[in-house]
């Protein structure tokens, strides 16, 4: 077998095909392989986070308070062990003999003896794996005839040149100018020059087409003209170096119609590999209910389909979980689906119970979560993915196997620290683990290479054959070798030991080398797009800079393209749809009348037309499970329900300030935690406490409201229903309170709003209130008197004082202190007639903002409500209205 090896090879694809027999191009991790297969070594290799946590428990072992990390190791163990095991197999994968006892430094004593353990314990590293295949080869040798290698001898670490030195090997000293000519083979040479060490003569800038820098300002432009660049050249003979950048642009070349590269680059945010941290994440209190909607919203998510779906809408709308009238509703509408849609019922309902319902457990507790616990969970979801490894379409095969390669790794490492007696881990060990078993992540396995495809390496390294064309995509800053973190003393002790750390400015000159190699690898062209404008740009740039007498010319595409318009394909223009003030129906269109009419139905239908139309008649409504329910509209849901608990009460009216204190106490928190739970998230607690005292302040005034008035009974969200001109229609009045002389008053509950309602108030156009007073009235035959009570500020705003005398009274505007409750009815029957006879003959109104009432192109009835421009951001139907100026 012949082999041609180098460094950066494996995974790599920029050689062409060859009809040859036993010839294999590979890199450091497919020779092992090879070599070990050979010889009768291979073995199942560990994940690295199965190493960690073995060597987590060598650490423990040879841990007391004098070691050197002996305090970041109680802080983050993990990650105290990943780095410093990092250390361990860089030195054994440059030849340490594990001998550091006579160190003269602590460090280096410490790290020898937690070695001692960790040689019995830990799997293999790719050094302690090459250190056998070199004892081996000392008494048999492998069938492999000769190996090629990509770079000097001692440019590999030390325990491959042991192994190395042991083959049949030949050394590419230096590399060869390919080009046959012209600006390029200038450049070549200009190069070489340089590589040697001496100073080459500078060039002069030929327009020969050999050599072409190119920029633009978005790099989807710039593989857009790569696009058509590559049309016309063979693929075969083309090679593209993307260190960077390489899904998007294979992207843009598939949508030019191109075959697809295959540029797979490794994510951890993968569906698939995402379900795990979004599942550990609920393990933990306080819950964090964003992660709980993401999870239960997740494509691949272990909960059957018709519970998570209904289960997200009530949290999104109402954030908490437990015991609840609305978790009770939501319960009885999926076991309701259930049934459907012939589901067992019991089977969904412990699904809800495990991945919902379950334990969890204080994320700031000094020992965390049982381990037996989360492995439970991790072993759940295991089995979800194992279940579904032969799923028949090949995507979700791809997926669940990477998925269930992340969670299987985990599961083996949450068993490895228990059969090291660990019993409890903390929420950042666990996100430290999740990370170590996800590692770079997985690239997608359906971006296979097409037919046509070009030879393609993502390290300039890989770049170890000739081609006609080189196409260097985003010539950007990559990543340069760091300074080592041991002193020089530790240095010189481990070089003691057998550990030979290169040295910097070698590291720096073979990547120098490196880097030249796809340069020196073209024959005709060399294509250079470098990165947009701010972006630090490759240090190759500023080499090839250096070499000509005058800065080279950059094209900007931008430019070119202005420059050649005429010949390109002309793009029609076509503006968004105008947003028009009226929108008029094809004549005969069906509109369908509601059943039950409500105020927040009659509300748009009067003051919006086009809002009712999409709404009610249409019946778009928007995803429930977009967002989780916040600010002003969370905290009037949850005050609703508390003045509905406490006032569900028989004992409401009685009950004493000393009794009510520990009421609120109690109930307040079960509620947050139950429909609020999103305020007891980290980073809230500013919030929880003022919306707290302010909902305590609130109904500590209204029941001072309520007893000045002699109030004898409370019927919180009180059913309504009566009829108007338009039919039946319904409501829920939040307080419907009666004094001993049998009258009424309805108090309507707002949270905020202590400038709007007074403004309605005095203007006679409290509609909702008004609506609930005529439906009340219908039932008792008297007129109700009516409130505002506006929680945040703990104010109850009335129009007069005959009901509740403490509250404050908003006047009347001028000429309009005559008007009551019967008249603003009045006003709104005409005008929903006025607004139906337009909505018959097929106008629907669009009123977006003030300005819309005041052009005057709607004459309102003079007998009707005056108009009103409803609050924008509760309109879910703004950009079906248009855009920019009415027409």
């Amino acid at each position: 077998m012949k082999i041609r090896f180098g460094r950066h090879l494996d995974g790599e694809h920029g050689w062409q095909s060859a009809n040859q027999l036993n010839v294999t191009t590979t890199g450091p991790l497919g020779l092992l392989n090879l070599l070990e297969t050979q010889l009768g070594l291979l073995q199942a290799s560990p994940t690295a986070a199965e190493r960690i946590v073995h060597f987590v428990e060598c650490l423990k072992q040879s841990d007391n308070p004098s070691r050197f990390y002996h305090r970041s190791f109680a802080n983050d163990e993990l990650g105290t062990a990943a780095t410093l095991l990092a250390w361990r197999d860089q030195w054994h994968l440059q030849g340490w003999n594990n001998a550091l006892d006579a160190a003269a430094t602590a460090r280096l004593r410490d790290v020898q003896a937690v070695e001692l353990l960790a040689l019995k314990v830990v799997p293999p590293s790719m050094g302690e794996r090459l250190q056998s295949v070199a004892e081996v080869l000392q008494k048999r040798k492998p069938a492999i005839a000769e190996i090629t290698l990509c770079e000097p001898l001692t440019a590999y670490p030390q325990r491959w040149q042991s192994v190395l030195r042991q083959l049949p090997i030949r050394e590419v000293v230096a590399p060869v100018q390919e080009a046959r000519g012209g600006l390029l083979a200038q450049l070549q040479n200009a190069l070489s020059t340089i590589s040697r060490g001496a100073a080459p003569e500078k060039i002069t800038w030929q327009e020969d087409g050999s050599v072409c820098f190119v920029r633009a300002e978005t790099a989807t432009l710039g593989a857009r003209w790569l696009a058509e660049v590559l049309r016309d050249r063979d693929s075969n003979q083309t090679l593209i170096v993307a260190e960077q950048g390489r899904s998007a642009l294979d992207e843009v070349l598939t949508s030019a119609h191109l075959s697809r590269q295959g540029f797979k680059e490794a994510s951890a945010f993968r569906p698939a590999l995402q379900v795990l941290p979004l599942m550990l994440e609920q393990l933990w209190l306080p819950l964090n209910i964003v992660g709980l909607l993401q999870f239960l919203t997740h494509p691949v998510c272990p909960l059957p389909a018709l519970a998570r779906t209904r289960i997200a809408e009530k949290l999104a709308r109402s954030p908490g979980i437990g015991a609840s009238e609305e978790w009770n509703k939501m319960l009885a509408q999926i076991e309701e689906a259930c049934i459907r849609n012939d589901r067992d019922w019991a089977q969904v309902c412990a699904s809800i119970a495990f991945w919902v319902e379950h334990p969890r457990f204080d994320r700031n507790a000094e020992l965390g979560a049982p381990i037996e616990a989360v492995l439970r969970r991790v072993t759940a979801l295991a089995d979800y993915f194992r279940a579904r490894l032969a799923s028949d379409k090949i995507e979700q095969r791809f997926a669940y196997n990477a998925g269930y390669s992340q969670v299987l790794a985990c599961q083996q490492a949450l068993e490895a620290l228990l059969e090291q007696g660990t019993q409890h881990i903390r929420p950042r060990q666990l996100q430290k683990l999740v990370a170590q078993v996800t590692a770079r992540g997985s690239s997608n396995q359906l971006l296979a290479p097409e037919v046509g495809a070009c030879l393609s390496v993502s390290n300039p390294a890989a770049a170890i054959e000739a081609c006609e064309h080189v196409v260097w995509w985003q010539m950007a800053a990559g990543a340069m070798p760091k300074p080592y973190p041991w002193s020089r003393q530790e240095q010189d002790d481990l070089k003691a030991a057998g550990v030979h750390l290169p040295l910097l400015a070698d590291e720096l000159n073979q990547l120098a080398a490196d880097w030249l190699k796809p340069i020196f690898a073209a024959k005709t062209t060399l294509t250079v797009i470098l990165p947009p404008p701010g972006q630090e740009v490759h240090p190759v740039w500023q080499m090839l800079e250096t070499v000509f007498a005058v800065a080279p010319p950059v094209l900007s595409l931008e430019h070119y393209l202005s420059c050649v318009a005429e010949t390109m394909q002309p793009v029609t223009h076509r503006p968004l749809p105008a947003r028009q003030r009226w929108w008029q129906l094809p004549e005969g269109t069906p509109i369908p009348r509601r059943g039950r009419d409500s105020y927040s139905s009659l509300e748009s239908y009067l003051f919006n037309p086009y809002q009712w139309l999409l709404k009610y008649p249409a019946a778009l409504k928007p995803s429930g499970i977009l967002d989780i329910s916040d600010s002003f509209l969370l905290y009037g849901n949850l005050a609703h329900h508390l003045a509905e608990r406490y006032y569900l009460r028989p004992d409401a009216l009685t009950m004493s300030d000393a009794a009510f204190a520990p009421w609120f106490v109690e109930h307040f928190a079960d509620i947050v935690a139950t429909e609020g739970v999103v305020l007891l998230m980290p980073g809230r607690g500013a919030d929880l406490e003022n919306f707290r005292e302010q909902l305590r302040r609130a109904m500590l005034k209204l029941r001072s409201h309520l007893a000045q008035a002699g109030v004898i009974k409370v019927e919180p969200e009180f059913s309504l229903s009566g009829q108007f001109k338009g039919g039946e229609m319904t409501g829920s009045a939040d307080l419907v309170v009666s004094r001993a002389d049998g009258s009424l008053a309805i108090v309507d509950l707002k949270w905020a709003g202590g400038t709007k309602y007074p403004k309605k108030l005095a203007a006679n156009s409290h509609l909702q209130l008004g609506i609930y007073a005529e439906l009340l009235r219908q039932k008792t035959g008297q007129w109700p008197h009516l409130a505002y009570f506006i929680l945040s500020q703990a104010r109850l705003l009335v129009p007069d004082d005959r009901y509740f005398a403490d509250g404050k009274v908003v006047r009347k505007d001028k000429g309009l202190e005559d008007q009551g409750t019967p008249q603003l009815w009045e006003r709104f029957q005409n005008t929903w007639e006025w607004r139906k006879a337009l909505l018959d003959d097929g106008l629907f109104e669009l009123i977006s903002s003030e300005d819309d009432i005041k052009d005057e192109m709607t004459e309102w009835p003079e007998d009707g409500l005056a108009p009103e421009a409803l609050n924008q951001r509760y309109n879910d139907f703004l950009a079906l209205a248009g855009w920019g100026a009415n027409q």
